[in-house]
């Protein structure tokens, strides 16, 4: 650097160094904006997944969906999300410790709270929703919002596993 003007020599210093962001053309815009404007109409499409449920604010929390047609089935002949309750709260739990924050909610057995998780039966395309019987209709239609389930085949299956204070082994 061998200039004494300092916007020359802040000018190069920038040409120097390592960009770590660039703008966007006009032309990825165009593609990005046709991405994102294409996905309007999936969605409304059913959903699997895992969730739990609130009953001191009436509301299901920890939900963690996709759409159905974006997986496919297992060699059992289902489909639902891979993670599962038991990491998805230990997960929470650590980033509140991690931060330093009471772990709340997360500090409890993640099988104290009512939860419940949503499949798609492969031999007929039926939505399951799997829980304990803690469950009602005002739960089941909240449920069904949440994962778009209101125009499908849907089935609602009471077991152990998702009942309160249960889990594996079960």
């Amino acid at each position: 650097m061998k200039s004494n003007n300092l916007e020359e020599i802040f000018n190069q210093i920038l040409s120097d160094s390592k960009q770590v962001y660039r703008e966007m053309s006009e032309q990825e815009q165009q593609i990005v904006m046709k991405s994102m404007a294409d996905n309007f109409e999936h969605q409304d499409e059913p959903k699997v997944g895992i969730f739990w449920y609130n009953d001191k604010t009436d509301e299901l929390f920890g939900v963690s969906k996709v759409n159905a047609n974006d997986l496919k089935f297992n060699s059992n002949g289902l489909k639902t999300i891979s993670i599962l309750h038991k990491s998805w709260w230990q997960k929470e739990k650590n980033k509140a410790i991690s931060k330093g924050k009471d772990p709340g909610i997360f500090g409890k057995d993640y099988t104290l709270i009512p939860r419940g998780r949503i499949f798609q039966r492969e031999e007929d395309g039926v939505f399951q929703l799997m829980c304990g019987k803690w469950i009602n209709d005002y739960i089941e239609d909240l449920v069904k919002d949440e994962f778009d389930l209101h125009n499908v085949s849907f089935e609602r299956i009471i077991n152990t596993h998702w009942e309160i204070g249960h889990g594996w082994g079960e």
